[in-house]
Protein backbone atom coordinates (compact mmCIF):
# COMPACT_ATOMS: atom_id res chain seq x y z
CA UNK A 1 0.00 0.00 0.00
CA UNK A 2 1.46 3.64 -0.93
CA UNK A 3 1.79 5.55 1.73
CA UNK A 4 0.39 8.88 1.63
CA UNK A 5 1.37 12.41 3.03
CA UNK A 6 -1.03 14.45 4.95
CA UNK A 7 -0.27 18.04 5.84
CA UNK A 8 -1.42 18.87 9.76
CA UNK A 9 -2.76 22.31 9.46
CA UNK A 10 -4.20 24.75 12.42
CA UNK A 11 -3.65 27.10 15.30
CA UNK A 12 -2.11 23.63 17.29
CA UNK A 13 1.39 25.50 16.14
CA UNK A 14 0.54 27.86 19.24
CA UNK A 15 0.03 25.24 21.51
CA UNK A 16 2.83 25.05 24.46
CA UNK A 17 3.39 21.61 23.75
CA UNK A 18 3.09 22.20 20.16
CA UNK A 19 5.94 19.77 19.40
CA UNK A 20 5.01 17.17 21.85
CA UNK A 21 1.54 17.40 20.66
CA UNK A 22 2.68 17.39 16.38
CA UNK A 23 4.37 13.97 17.32
CA UNK A 24 0.85 12.87 18.99
CA UNK A 25 -0.87 13.61 15.73
CA UNK A 26 1.95 11.77 13.36
CA UNK A 27 1.38 8.70 15.44
CA UNK A 28 -2.14 9.11 14.91
CA UNK A 29 -1.55 9.43 10.96
CA UNK A 30 0.69 6.45 10.86
CA UNK A 31 -1.40 4.15 12.60
CA UNK A 32 -3.87 4.72 9.20
CA UNK A 33 -0.75 4.70 6.76
CA UNK A 34 -0.51 8.45 6.40
CA UNK A 35 2.43 10.16 6.89
CA UNK A 36 1.79 13.50 8.76
CA UNK A 37 3.62 16.49 8.27
CA UNK A 38 3.27 19.36 11.09
CA UNK A 39 4.44 23.24 10.27
CA UNK A 40 6.83 22.98 12.85
CA UNK A 41 8.89 20.04 11.30
CA UNK A 42 10.46 22.78 8.93
CA UNK A 43 13.82 23.72 9.71
CA UNK A 44 14.00 27.17 9.84
CA UNK A 45 16.34 29.34 10.90
CA UNK A 46 14.28 32.03 12.47
CA UNK A 47 16.54 36.21 13.02
CA UNK A 48 16.15 38.19 15.86
CA UNK A 49 14.56 41.82 14.74
CA UNK A 50 13.81 39.98 11.52
CA UNK A 51 10.03 39.53 12.20
CA UNK A 52 9.19 40.41 8.30
CA UNK A 53 11.36 37.89 6.52
CA UNK A 54 11.22 35.17 9.67
CA UNK A 55 7.20 35.29 8.04
CA UNK A 56 7.93 34.90 4.80
CA UNK A 57 10.32 32.12 5.58
CA UNK A 58 7.43 30.61 7.40
CA UNK A 59 4.86 31.12 4.56
CA UNK A 60 7.43 29.46 2.08
CA UNK A 61 8.20 26.57 4.09
CA UNK A 62 4.57 25.85 5.24
CA UNK A 63 3.10 26.03 1.64
CA UNK A 64 6.21 24.06 -0.23
CA UNK A 65 5.25 21.13 2.80
CA UNK A 66 1.63 21.38 1.45
CA UNK A 67 3.07 21.35 -1.99
CA UNK A 68 4.80 18.30 -1.19
CA UNK A 69 1.57 16.56 0.78
CA UNK A 70 -0.87 14.46 -1.03
CA UNK A 71 -3.90 15.78 1.09
CA UNK A 72 -4.04 18.17 4.52
CA UNK A 73 -6.39 18.04 7.62
CA UNK A 74 -7.01 20.77 9.03
CA UNK A 75 -7.92 22.01 13.13
CA UNK A 76 -10.92 24.08 12.17
CA UNK A 77 -11.33 25.13 16.13
CA UNK A 78 -12.31 28.97 16.59
CA UNK A 79 -9.18 30.10 17.17
CA UNK A 80 -8.90 33.62 19.15
CA UNK A 81 -12.48 34.64 17.98
CA UNK A 82 -15.41 32.85 16.12
CA UNK A 83 -13.48 31.04 13.25
CA UNK A 84 -11.03 29.12 12.06
CA UNK A 85 -7.64 30.62 12.47
CA UNK A 86 -6.84 32.35 9.32
CA UNK A 87 -3.46 30.82 8.43
CA UNK A 88 -5.35 27.64 8.67
CA UNK A 89 -8.23 28.59 6.45
CA UNK A 90 -5.03 30.17 4.13
CA UNK A 91 -3.94 26.74 3.94
CA UNK A 92 -7.04 24.80 3.31
CA UNK A 93 -7.82 26.93 -0.03
CA UNK A 94 -4.34 26.67 -1.03
CA UNK A 95 -4.47 22.58 -0.69
CA UNK A 96 -7.75 22.94 -2.43
CA UNK A 97 -6.29 25.01 -5.40
CA UNK A 98 -4.27 22.22 -5.69
CA UNK A 99 -6.38 19.67 -5.52
CA UNK A 100 -5.44 17.77 -2.26
CA UNK A 101 -7.64 16.19 -0.32
CA UNK A 102 -8.58 17.98 2.61
CA UNK A 103 -10.69 16.56 5.87
CA UNK A 104 -11.66 19.42 8.77
CA UNK A 105 -12.56 18.65 12.43
CA UNK A 106 -13.39 20.61 14.95
CA UNK A 107 -15.11 19.74 18.77
CA UNK A 108 -17.18 22.97 18.39
CA UNK A 109 -20.11 21.61 16.20
CA UNK A 110 -22.05 25.25 16.97
CA UNK A 111 -22.86 26.73 13.74
CA UNK A 112 -20.85 30.06 12.77
CA UNK A 113 -23.89 32.50 13.19
CA UNK A 114 -24.57 31.65 16.59
CA UNK A 115 -21.57 31.79 17.92
CA UNK A 116 -21.17 35.66 15.97
CA UNK A 117 -24.79 36.28 18.22
CA UNK A 118 -22.97 35.44 21.29
CA UNK A 119 -20.21 37.36 20.51
CA UNK A 120 -19.54 40.58 21.14
CA UNK A 121 -19.87 41.01 17.96
CA UNK A 122 -23.64 41.41 17.89
CA UNK A 123 -25.18 44.37 16.75
CA UNK A 124 -21.87 45.41 14.40
CA UNK A 125 -22.73 46.68 10.78
CA UNK A 126 -21.89 43.10 9.15
CA UNK A 127 -24.20 40.37 7.82
CA UNK A 128 -23.72 37.11 9.28
CA UNK A 129 -23.92 34.24 6.63
CA UNK A 130 -26.46 31.53 7.99
CA UNK A 131 -26.02 28.60 6.27
CA UNK A 132 -26.12 26.28 9.01
CA UNK A 133 -22.44 25.17 8.62
CA UNK A 134 -19.89 25.64 12.01
CA UNK A 135 -17.83 28.02 10.02
CA UNK A 136 -17.58 30.41 7.14
CA UNK A 137 -19.45 28.37 3.87
CA UNK A 138 -16.15 29.06 1.98
CA UNK A 139 -14.05 26.83 4.22
CA UNK A 140 -16.96 24.12 4.46
CA UNK A 141 -17.99 23.57 0.54
CA UNK A 142 -14.18 22.55 0.20
CA UNK A 143 -15.03 19.49 2.40
CA UNK A 144 -19.34 19.20 1.22
CA UNK A 145 -19.80 20.70 4.76
CA UNK A 146 -18.44 16.90 5.84
CA UNK A 147 -16.84 18.25 9.44
CA UNK A 148 -15.90 15.58 12.01
CA UNK A 149 -15.80 16.40 15.65
CA UNK A 150 -12.00 15.06 16.09
CA UNK A 151 -8.54 14.42 14.26
CA UNK A 152 -9.18 10.49 14.97
CA UNK A 153 -12.08 10.39 12.81
CA UNK A 154 -11.52 12.81 10.39
CA UNK A 155 -7.81 11.09 10.13
CA UNK A 156 -9.87 7.61 9.62
CA UNK A 157 -11.99 9.00 6.68
CA UNK A 158 -9.15 10.70 5.26
CA UNK A 159 -7.44 7.69 5.02
CA UNK A 160 -10.34 5.45 3.22
CA UNK A 161 -10.82 8.58 0.96
CA UNK A 162 -6.90 8.00 -0.05
CA UNK A 163 -7.78 3.65 -0.37
CA UNK A 164 -10.48 4.56 -2.83
CA UNK A 165 -8.30 6.50 -5.36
Amino acid sequence: MLAYNVYLAGPDVFLNNAIEHGEKLKTLCLKHGLIGHFPLDNKISLSPNKKHSNALSIYNSNTKLIDMCDGLIANIEPFRGVSADPGTAFEIGYAVAKNKLVALYTSDKSFYRHRVENSRYQGDKWNVEDFDMVDNLMLLAATDNIVYESFEKAIKELAKRFIEL
